[in-house]
């Protein structure tokens, strides 16, 4: 566990990038307001490595101690029980930054804002798988139309009658297939939604 949150960390650190101040911000940096802000966002202390990355090319050097201090104060207002509730209804993935005294009531928002945004998501792909396969069948249908056409035609040849009547057959069961799993999506959608709303209801106080 300690080594997946060191792992974590270094990635948030890569992904910052090298760019996080201007040369501007690196001149008049106030490093406890720096360090503030970045708890009160959910950034690690070792976000202060790519601040000192940016300015090192501006010859500035981070106060550390002043940068900890002010992190340290913004997490108090990051790790809290309804933040986490709401940082994990966005999406965000916990990366273990709360100190031991704040954690868990952190992670109680946000275990309860997890299963919402999982709920959420499922009901999101299901919505979205939905309306592919609508759109394929209506694409299916627009084809069949114009198979058909050719098929009764009086000048189709016959073997090109055969193929056509192969690829008519084929497409019936396309759709057939896209129309059995919106009916299976139309079911997994509605229990989906009712777990939405039993898991609203039980976490409305936030």
């Amino acid at each position: 566990m300690k080594k997946l949150g060191a792992l974590l960390l270094a990635s948030l650190v890569l992904l910052s990038g090298c760019a996080t101040l201007s040369k501007d911000e690196c001149i008049t940096a106030d490093w406890y307001s720096i360090g503030y802000e970045d708890g009160a966002n959910g950034y690690p202390s070792t976000r202060i490595a790519s601040h000192r990355e940016a300015c090192a090319k501006h010859g500035v050097t981070p106060d550390l101690r002043a940068y900890q201090d002010g992190h340290d104060e913004g997490l108090l207002g990051f790790c809290t029980e309804r933040n986490g509730f709401n940082r994990a209804l966005g999406g965000y993935q916990y990366n273990g930054i709360c100190p031991p005294s704040l954690e868990p009531e952190f992670l109680d928002g946000y275990e309860a804002g997890r299963q919402i945004y999982t709920v959420r998501s499922e009901i999101s792909s299901l919505e979205s798988e939905q309306r592919s396969n609508e759109s394929e069948i209506d694409r299916i249908d627009e084809v069949l139309i114009e198979k058909e056409a050719a098929l009764f035609a009086t000048g189709t040849p016959e073997d090109q009658r055969r193929v056509i009547y192969e690829e008519i057959a084929q497409l019936k069961e396309r759709k057939g297939e896209l129309t059995q799993r919106n009916q299976e999506l139309i079911r997994k959608l509605a229990e989906a939604q009712a777990r939405l709303r039993v898991l609203e209801e039980r976490y409305s106080y936030y």
